[in-house]
């Protein structure tokens, strides 16, 4: 099934999320965990890292109704996609990572494309930005390695990084997918300011 319609990618993107949330409470976890002190095992044998999230994330998109010619992973964004004088081309030079985690575009939409784009017109459906807050730093003896301030500030930074690719015109959505194993301490309503302000939107999949 592929789902059509303006709204197509909007309402996979949310699908996938509550699906997902339901399957990561549901997932195994390993007993005894592994602690070392400096160095703390996994929780669950289902996500060893982040890109496990994100395969995990585009299983239930594709579950969603997104065909899977229009998922792509690690996408860079580079001049064979926006050339100057387009914004997208110059947005993020300045050291920021312009690759992005999560990419929906139609085929279609690519084979209908003029590549480089160097005026506003193409734009891909949602880019999603995805971050792995795992819970190590709750087990007893662990090292915190600031956290949970750290996956405080990656989220936020993922959030500014979405931003500036939703100002550039490459994308039409722009989402953060964050993966909260214990509480990470952010404000109820940080989700809200940060799409207010940013046009980002920010879903938390919680396994608490």
């Amino acid at each position: 099934m592929q789902i059509a319609g303006a709204g197509w990618a909007e309402s996979a993107i949310e699908d996938a999320c509550a699906s997902t949330q339901e399957w990561f409470r549901s997932l195994p976890v390993f007993e005894p965990r592994v602690n070392l002190g400096s160095v703390v095992g996994h929780r669950s044998p289902a996500l060893l890292s982040e890109r496990d999230c994100v395969i995990a994330f585009a299983r239930f998109l594709n579950e969603a109704g997104v065909p899977t010619d229009a998922i792509h992973h690690e996408v860079s964004i580079s001049r064979w996609l926006f050339d100057s004088p387009h914004p997208a081309a110059t947005a993020m030079t300045s050291g920021a990572r312009r690759r992005v985690d999560l990419v929906l575009v139609k085929q279609d939409d690519l084979l209908a494309a003029d590549f480089p784009a160097v005026e506003l017109g193409f734009t891909f459906e949602a880019f999603i930005e995805f971050g792995y807050l795992t819970d190590f730093w709750m087990e007893p003896r662990a090292q915190r390695f600031r956290e949970p301030l750290a996956g405080q500030e990656k989220v936020s930074a993922d959030v500014k990084k979405i931003e500036s690719h939703l100002k550039s015109g490459a994308c039409r959505l722009g989402y953060v997918v964050a993966f909260e194993e214990c509480d990470y301490g952010f404000e109820p309503d940080f989700a809200a300011i940060a799409e207010a302000q940013s046009g980002c939107r920010v879903r938390f999949i919680r396994s608490w």
